[in-house]
């Protein structure tokens, strides 16, 4: 099966800006406490649809054509989450930007992590991350952490205790694995959690469905 690897998202890249109390550029999405904010100084492109979006994204030079195969998300995949808020597009130069929750979850000093994942395609991709969840519009930081539990993990909400601090942020800019050639910016908040009836050796699960064109079908974890 091919493999598609994806970069691990560290918290003490090169290049990366953090801080502890996670203070966010002026509010246009949910905080830890309240709204998060992508970047404030890039205003977001205005697209009509998916015959728009591809057309943009020809016209900045992204090689789109070959999206939807190898572990990669389709165009389609693409408008979907600029439709339901979870990412937005700028130019000059282009740019994704998406707001990110990571759940660090430990059992006797060892953190889950999501080695990697079975495509719908057949693909597996390489992961080496914990467990994580890309926010929706309004969204607090605690509902997203609660979100990624019951839809990866598929544990119900009610066996996980999520930690009272302020998340940690950093920002980091990569090239996302899910669309090949088109740069991102992911602003990534990390919160503790703690979730009862997870098995302690490594386990599977299968993607909840979501009602989306999902590429992801099956999750593989290990505790590191």
């Amino acid at each position: 099966m091919p493999v598609s690897r994806m970069p691990h998202l560290g918290y003490d890249r090169p290049g990366v800006t953090s801080s502890e109390d996670g203070p966010a550029p002026p509010p246009q999405r949910p905080s830890p406490r309240g709204a998060i904010a992508l970047d404030g100084n890039r205003e977001a492109v205005r697209l009509r649809g998916l015959t728009d979006l591809r057309e943009w994204l020809a016209r900045q030079g992204i090689p789109h054509e070959s999206w939807g195969v190898g572990g990669s998300k389709s165009v389609r995949h693409l408008w979907n989450e600029i439709s339901s808020g979870e990412s937005t597009l700028s130019e000059n130069p282009p740019l994704r930007q998406v707001a990110v929750v990571s759940l660090n979850i430990q059992v006797g000093g060892k953190q889950l992590t999501e080695a990697r994942q079975l495509m719908a395609d057949g693909a597996v991709r390489e992961r080496n991350s914990p467990p994580t969840e890309k926010m929706k519009p309004g969204e607090t930081v605690t509902a997203a952490a609660l979100r990624c539990v019951v839809e990866e993990l598929r544990i119900d909400e009610s066996a996980v205790a999520i930690a009272p601090e302020p998340a940690s942020v950093v920002v980091e800019e990569l090239e996302s694995p899910s669309y090949p050639g088109l740069p991102t910016s992911y602003r990534l908040y990390t919160i503790a959690a703690q979730v009862r009836g997870l098995p302690l050796t490594s386990f599977t699960t299968e993607e909840a469905p979501s009602g989306s064109d999902a590429t992801v079908t099956t999750h593989y974890w290990e505790w590191r």
